[in-house]
Parts: structure tokens; C-alpha cells; sequence
């Protein structure tokens, strides 16, 4: 059996997965404690022949969060001078709509980051995406934000994003300086204030924030999730993913590869299934993930689960800490730090 995978329409470069924070929400379990290990340009060039041409920009010629090139992390600005040489070669081979995601920690005054954002601007970026949350600014202070989405909008015109603008605008009203605990937003402005945002219920968010997903989704077992399947999500076009280590993701779907990124023909001629019993379980019926965890020692979680995405990363985490034995269960440290 074998898994089609369309060509991309939309993709982002994790150039690596260290960060300088550790969000509750983070889908890729990013932190400070990774590995200082950074995508080498040779497996970058190689990654970039394969998309190359398969990109589609957005309508107007700008950015948008689901079109074009972007690169991400972690957290993309801790390494520079990588960053800058990245952009250099995604604007050399005519990428359209590219622009780099960050949390604005570098972000400490007007010169140094007007500055960074002209050098990236004369290599041939064409925007930014400026995250603002109530996660990061749980360590990085609001007004960096701030500076990030003015400075930006001098140097890209229209084509800064922040993600996500309700956030932006409450903490602008609120007056917010400096940095925010979680407990204290919810006191503030309440858990259901998130239900205007997307918090997606996967990633890390499911083990940091579950009380606050459990009132915004509820909790189901196990077996109400059988007879879904992942198909639509592992087989996604848009918004994928290339990582440091070589894997090629769909979807947000972090720790799970499909397959060789600098191998782009490859896996578009067909992902083979046999020896991948994770993935040829998720494409049929996530009772069949649930029944293979079970053969290594998983047992139900007794509080349940807000959604499927959270019952896949469980059964996926147990079987990471479990057995070596799953190759598309990668990268391996994405489990450690959930």
C-alpha cells in the first residue's frame, strides 16, 4: 500500500527546532532545551530544488500564512547569519510570497531591529509574520511585539502578518508592558476569550493547557474517535513543513514524518506504507494506532481526550518512549519535549 502525496502548494523551512522560549501551545514542542542544531545549507539547497516551482504565491502578489515560503523554527532569529544566507538563496531561485515567522525576542530597540529587517528586506524577503499570543508573551515583552509590527510595516509596507490580531489589539487596549503569566491572562480576560482564537488541540498544548482545552472541547474516549482516520490531514498540499533533520511533515502534525524532504520526487511518487505501521494505521482508522500502542503497554488515559489529535500524539508519544522501532516517528526529540 502505498500513500499519494499531492505537490505543495504552500510550505515552511524549520530551520531549527531551539527556541527561546518553551510556549504551552508550541505544536512543534520548540524550546531552549533542543539540541543547538541548525538545517545545513547543503540539505536547505536540496530541499529548495524540490519545491522549487511547485509554490504558489498569494493573490496580489503579498504573503499570506497559507501561501508561498516562509521560514520558521523555533525560533528562526537565533541564528542570524543563517537566516540571512537562507533568504539570500529562497529569493535567488525566484520563491514567491516568502517571509520568516518570529516571536520578536530580539526585538530590544528600534536600531538593532530596523536594522536586521533591512538586511533581510535588501535579500530578497518580502515580509513577516510577528507571533502574538497569550503563550509568548509569557516570555517575550509586549512592547518587543509592538516594535516588531511598526518597524516591520516601515520596512515590508503591507506585508507584515501578525498571528494573531485579536491578541495584538486586547493587549494594545489592556496597555500591556512587559511580559504576561497564562494564570494571569485567564484572570483578566477569561478561558473563553480563546474560543475566538485558534487554539488548535494538538502539540504540546494538549499535556500544558488541559484544563483550558477540556473547557473549550470537552473529553471523549478512546473509542468515540475509532473510525476516523488522518488521510485529509497527512495529505495536505498546504502549509507543510521541511524541518531541520530532513523530515517532510503535513499539516501541523509535528513528530510525524512522511519521508526524506531532500527526496521531494521521491515521495511524490508515493510514500510506501509496509514499513510504516504508524502511518498505514493512520490512514485507515486511528483504532488501529490505539490497538498497536496497546501491544506495547499503552493504556487509556482515564481523563480522555479533547480531540483526535490529541488520542494520535498519545499513542504516538508511547510508542516513542517505548521502541525505537517506528521510523516516521521523528524527530525522536520532539517527544522529549512535549
Amino acid at each position: 500500500m502505498r500513500l499519494r502525496i499531492p505537490e505543495p502548494v504552500s510550505a515552511g523551512i524549520i530551520l531549527s527546532y531551539r527556541c527561546s522560549g518553551e510556549c504551552r501551545h508550541c505544536m512543534y514542542a520548540c524550546s531552549p532545551r533542543w539540541r543547538d542544531e541548525w538545517l545545513p545549507e547543503g540539505k536547505l539547497e536540496r530541499m529548495l530544488e524540490g519545491l522549487r516551482g511547485r509554490i504558489r504565491g498569494a493573490p496580489g502578489g503579498g504573503i499570506g500564512i497559507n501561501y508561498g515560503l516562509h521560514l520558521t523554527g523555533g525560533e528562526p532569529f537565533l541564528n542570524f547569519e543563517l537566516l540571512l544566507r537562507a533568504v539570500r538563496r529562497v529569493a535567488g531561485m525566484g520563491f514567491p510570497s516568502t517571509f520568516v515567522e518570529t516571536n520578536s525576542f530580539w526585538c530590544t530597540d528600534d536600531g538593532i531591529t530596523r536594522e536586521r529587517l533591512l538586511e533581510l528586506r535588501e535579500a530578497g524577503l518580502q515580509g513577516i509574520l510577528v507571533s502574538v499570543n497569550p503563550f509568548v508573551v509569557e516570555h517575550v515583552p509586549f512592547e518587543r511585539m509592538e516594535r516588531a509590527v511598526r518597524l516591520g510595516s516601515e520596512v515590508f509596507g503591507k506585508n507584515v502578518l501578525v498571528y494573531q490580531p485579536l491578541f495584538y489589539h486586547l493587549f494594545r487596549r489592556a496597555g500591556l508592558r512587559g511580559t504576561l503569566p497564562f494564570e494571569r491572562y485567564l484572570e483578566l480576560f477569561g478561558p473563553r476569550s480563546l474560543l475566538h482564537a485558534e487554539l488548535l488541540p494538538m502539540g504540546r498544548a494538549v499535556y500544558r493547557l488541559q484544563g483550558v482545552l477540556g473547557l473549550l472541547y470537552g473529553r471523549r474516549r478512546a473509542e468515540d474517535f475509532f473510525g476516523e482516520s488522518c488521510l485529509a490531514e497527512l495529505t495536505r498540499p498546504w502549509h507543510v513543513h521541511l524541518d531541520s533533520q530532513g523530515n517532510y511533515m503535513a499539516g501541523y502534525c509535528g513528530g510525524l514524518s512522511l519521508g526524506e524532504a531532500e527526496d521531494l520526487e521521491g515521495l511524490l511518487s508515493g510514500v510506501e506504507l509496509e514499513d510504516r505501521p504508524v502511518l498505514a494505521a493512520l490512514v485507515r482508522d486511528l483504532r488501529f494506532l490505539y490497538e498497536l500502542a496497546t501491544e506495547f503497554g499503552y493504556r487509556e488515559r482515564e481523563e480522555g481526550y479533547v480531540s483526535k489529535c490529541h488520542l494520535c500524539l498519545d499513542l504516538r508519544r508511547h510508542l516513542a518512549e517505548e521502541t525505537k522501532e517506528f521510523r516516521e516517528l521523528s524527530p525522536r526529540e520532539f517527544y522529549e519535549h512535549l
